[in-house]
């Protein structure tokens, strides 16, 4: 989903619903398969339950 300078994409990992910000140039489209890394350094976590981010 291309918002302004980022884009999101949305994908299952481990059966979770998994949101990337990437770039805006990422080149990537819907339904497409592609290889991500994440930087953990970076990376924002929530609750499932209360949607909260934890940390």
């Amino acid at each position: 989903e291309p918002a302004g300078s980022d884009t999101f994409a949305v994908t299952k990992l481990g059966g979770k619903s998994v949101v990337a910000r990437l770039r805006a140039d990422a080149g990537i489209a819907p339904g497409q398969n592609t290889r991500l890394a994440f930087n953990l350094d970076k990376a924002v976590f929530f609750d499932p339950d209360s949607q909260m981010r934890i940390g």
